[in-house]
Parts: C-alpha cells; sequence; structure tokens
C-alpha cells in the first residue's frame, strides 16, 4: 500500500503544480491610450486578437438563440467567486455592442453585494439597481454609458442590507419588463449560484443562462451542484463558458498568428522556434 500511496501523491503533486505554474509563454493585449477601461476588457483594447474572437463567437451563438427563439435577455453567474464572471459579463456586452448590426445593449451589474462593473469600466460609483429597488431614484436616472456606442449600463449601486429580497421584488421584475421593451439584448451579471441566493432568483427572469467555470480550479461537484439549484429555480441553462484556458498552438500555426494579428505573442515560443530554425 505504501508504493499506491506514494504513487498517488505524485500524480497529485503533478497535476497541482500543472495548475499553478505560470504559462511558459505570455499573451499581449495591446491596451488603447487615453482610456480608463481595464486591460481585462479585451473586446475594448484588442477586439481582432484570438481571444477577442471567442467573445464574438460566444456573441453569434447568442444572436442564434435570438433569431431562433427570441432570447434577449441572460443572467451571467458562476458556481462560486472569482470565476472571472464580470469579465466575461462586460467583454461580451461590449463584443455585442461592436457588431455592425447596431443593436442596443444593457448590462445590469445585479451582484449588489460585490458588483465590479463600475470599477473595470473606469466609472465613478453611482446610484444603480440597489437605490431603484429601494425606490430612492426613478428607474430612467441609474442608466449610464462609458462612450462605447449602443452599450448602457446600470451598475449595482451602494450594497444594501437585504439585497436578495430587494431582487426578489415585484420592482425588479417590473424593472427588467420595461428594458426588454427598451432594449436588444439585457445581460444580468449575477453573484455566484453556491454562496447566495441571488443568481437563483434572477435567472427564472432571463430567457437563458451562462455559467461561467474556470479551467483548473472549479470542482465539478460544484458545477453540479450549481446546475441543480439553478434547475430547482427553474432557470434554463443554456451554457458554460470556460476561462482562463491555454491553448498549445501548432508552430504550423504561427506564421498565420503573427500576420493577422500583431498583438498576439508568445515570446518565449518564438525563441524556440528561432532555434529550431522553423522561423525566419
Amino acid at each position: 500500500m505504501g508504493k499506491i500511496t506514494e504513487a498517488l501523491k505524485k500524480v497529485t503533486d503533478d497535476r497541482l503544480t500543472r495548475i499553478q505554474k505560470k504559462p511558459e509563454f505570455e499573451y499581449v493585449v495591446k491596451r488603447l491610450e487615453n482610456t480608463v477601461l481595464d486591460q481585462r476588457l479585451v473586446s475594448f483594447h484588442d477586439s481582432t486578437s484570438p481571444i477577442g474572437e471567442q467573445y464574438k463567437i460566444l456573441r453569434t451563438n447568442i444572436q442564434t438563440l435570438r433569431r431562433k427563439q427570441g432570447y434577449k435577455s441572460f443572467v451571467i453567474t458562476s458556481s462560486i467567486g472569482g470565476e472571472g464572471k464580470t469579465v466575461t459579463a462586460l467583454n461580451l456586452a461590449i463584443a455585442m455592442a461592436q457588431d455592425s448590426g447596431s443593436k442596443s445593449v444593457l448590462l445590469i451589474d445585479a451582484d449588489m453585494r460585490k458588483g465590479r462593473v463600475a470599477k473595470y469600466m473606469g466609472i465613478k460609483s453611482q446610484r444603480g439597481l440597489s437605490e431603484l429597488l429601494q425606490e430612492k431614484v426613478s428607474a430612467e436616472s441609474v442608466f449610464t454609458g462609458a462612450g462605447i456606442e449602443n452599450l448602457t449600463f446600470v451598475l449595482s449601486g451602494k450594497s444594501p442590507k437585504h439585497p436578495s429580497e430587494l431582487l426578489n421584488s415585484k420592482k425588479m421584475e417590473r424593472f427588467l419588463a420595461a428594458c426588454r421593451t427598451k432594449f436588444d439584448y439585457i445581460l444580468i451579471d449575477a453573484p455566484p449560484v453556491l454562496p447566495v441566493t441571488d443568481a437563483c432568483i434572477l435567472a427564472p427572469m432571463a430567457d437563458g443562462v451562462i455559467m461561467v467555470v474556470q479551467a483548473g480550479r472549479t470542482q465539478v461537484d460544484a458545477i453540479k451542484h450549481a446546475e441543480t439549484r439553478l434547475y430547482q429555480a427553474r432557470a434554463k441553462l443554456i451554457g458554460c463558458v470556460l476561462t482562463n484556458v491555454e491553448y498549445h498552438v501548432p508552430s504550423y500555426l504561427h506564421r498565420y498568428i503573427n500576420k493577422y494579428d500583431s498583438y498576439y505573442r508568445y515570446h518565449e515560443k518564438e525563441k524556440e522556434f528561432e532555434r529550431e530554425g522553423v522561423m525566419s
């Protein structure tokens, strides 16, 4: 048993090492100057990059749901915190707003506990969903922009004492119903499913739910538990977005990437290719 235990420990240690080690090469995003937007908003800073293209693929999938089934409102959540749901929601919203179809997009920061949309967008904190649901401000006053055409935000506002009760209200239902008449697409950034009930309250109010999962971190049991809770809430889970994925790029594709995306660089791989005589 000693050898079996030792072998299992070695396999576990090797897996943890693969998860925790830093990538051997670095992806570099071209950050636009004179903007306060967070660099992780690739759809804004570097929309033609390979990562930016992935958000466009997600955009296309959502547009297909709109055409075929009439879906226009989506809750974006995760099973646990820190999986990249807000960054995903923002990148998707920006990608959708950039579409040549010029559809109006609304992103609601419904995480009134730890809302971060304002931080990533560089917007000064102001009244938002929290104040609206407490009837401290009018619906018209909570809509804000950040200089991106076709994209409107509703920030989370000041953290209230009972956020789940505010979300589970007729006021919230009426607000979302009104937004459906004003915008072509509505994205709702909700808190994680497992720690709090907020996402399960919001999910049935939308046409579909997109769950963000971080590769190498989120446990399968946590994902299954989150899916069960959403199912019990009568929500419609339409798909998952996998974040923190590392791709291996074959050498024969490297010239193609460099030719069509001058900002997408694999520094360590370039050195390796030069040593092998692959690159000229």
